[in-house]
């Protein structure tokens, strides 16, 4: 984290030892030798007396901390809307499937409300992805295994259209195999 090695940098830059450090600030060597080993992170009175001692700003303390949450936050989202619109292609089409137990009129509502609400979390997706110019498949697996975002070259935009046009005939093929799938051996459709 970054604030153990702002700790330790600027204790060392005073002169001061840990126990030396914790008698000014009222805790004990123990406590800032957890700060700076990152077992343990201070509370906000220990921040503030810190940054007190070492007339520092709060903010310069944890500042690095703080960009790390959000990235760590952001990667925990994405995570989330990816497991959030693949559950929604999976009931989408078991309620198609329903249709053999329920009333068609029941299973094409939850087949709509799945539908559109995984058309609304892939929106979503797709814009946190492109605020963080994550534009492939690659790109989005190695920012949610390392945290790093990787910068591809561009891509033309007649590239980009091409790939968005094979993507889409690649999920409506996709789409209609599965969906014939459930109507012959689910819903016992014919197809004479």
């Amino acid at each position: 984290m970054y604030v153990t090695s702002q700790l330790i940098q600027l204790r060392k830059s005073q002169g001061l030892t840990q126990n030396e450090l914790a008698k000014k600030i009222h805790v004990s060597r123990q406590t800032v030798s957890h700060w700076e080993n990152g077992r343990t992170y201070p509370d906000i009175q220990s921040l503030l007396l810190l940054a007190e001692l070492y007339d520092v700003d709060v903010n310069d303390l944890i500042s690095g901390d703080l960009q790390t949450m959000r990235g760590n936050l952001l990667q925990k989202k994405i995570r989330w809307l990816i497991v959030g619109v693949l559950l929604c292609g999976l009931f989408t089409y078991g309620a198609l499937a329903s249709m053999r137990w329920l009333p068609a009129g029941i299973s094409m509502m939850l087949v709509a409300s799945f539908a559109t609400l995984g058309v609304v979390l892939s929106v979503i997706l797709i814009n946190r992805t492109n605020s963080l110019k994550l534009y492939t498949y690659r790109q989005i697996l190695t920012y949610l295994k390392t945290g790093e975002i990787s910068h591809a070259k561009p891509r033309s935009r007649r590239h980009q259209l091409v790939m968005i046009l094979l993507a889409a005939l690649l999920g409506a093929i996709i789409g209609a195999a599965l969906s014939l799938l459930i109507g012959i051996n689910f819903l016992h459709w014919s197809l004479l």
